[in-house]
């Protein structure tokens, strides 16, 4: 049976730290085995160095084990909780795949230091610096999300002498609020799908965006509430 591919993974600051330590030429050679594991379902079939060889049997268990429960439309909360991470779309991969190894390299440990650093890069190949650019929307709508998904955890961590009454307000959240919130999602609720925007729980909505990687594909509002209700029901 063909296994599932994935348009999205999980890249951590374990493997920009990998890609740092190599240079240009064997970090992009290094990113796209990673990439080629996961969207590919390809195991590395090109030589690698004696050091290469040390990185990857140090991270394969990792990608193995985090792949399969991602293939499940899951977050891995094992690493997620403890190490710094991004998701990596297929479509930075496809970017990839139109540089020599070399620009690879600069091009993959740029998108880490923008992730990870803040740095915008400033590529002397105006061509690297198109497809980087292009890529930037979906960093940004992550880095969103990611900040998002923070301050919600940090608005529960609440003293335990709140009322009743503030516990509701601050696990209720209103259609208004969650567009609000996750303003990168667009687009409309229309025809009998308007009726969601008093039906669903929105705070559960949220919540299950911020765990749920089929719902953090969507970027508008119908097909989200679509997909949802799917998944979970009209839960109110």
């Amino acid at each position: 049976m063909e296994q599932e591919q994935l348009k999205q993974f999980t890249f951590y600051e374990l493997y920009a730290d990998i890609l740092n330590s190599l240079n240009d030429v064997d970090a992009g050679k290094f990113a796209k085995r990673i990439c080629e594991y996961e969207f590919e379902n390809a195991e590395p079939n090109t030589a690698m160095t004696d050091k290469e060889v040390f990185y990857w049997s140090n991270i394969s268990d990792m990608l193995a084990e985090v792949k399969e429960i991602e293939i499940r439309g899951k977050i891995s909360k094992k690493f997620n909780l403890r190490a710094k991470h991004f998701t990596f779309y297929d479509t930075y991969f496809n970017a990839m795949k139109l540089l020599n190894d070399r620009q690879c390299g600069m091009f993959v440990k740029a998108m880490c230091e923008y992730m990870f650093g803040g740095v915008m890069p400033d590529f002397n190949d105006k061509t690297m610096q198109g497809y980087f650019n292009l890529c930037k929307r979906k960093m940004d709508i992550s880095k969103q999300r990611k900040a998002v998904g923070t301050s919600g955890g940090n608005a529960k961590k609440k003293p335990k002498r709140e009322t009743d009454a503030e516990r509701v307000l601050t696990e209720t959240m209103s259609y208004e609020e969650f567009r609000q919130k996750y303003h990168e999602i667009q687009g409309e609720l229309y025809g009998s799908a308007e009726r969601y925007k008093t039906v669903l729980d929105w705070s559960d909505v949220a919540t299950k965006l911020e765990t749920d990687m089929d719902l953090q594909n969507e970027t508008n509002i119908y097909r989200l509430t679509q997909k949802y209700v799917q998944r979970y029901g009209e839960k109110r």
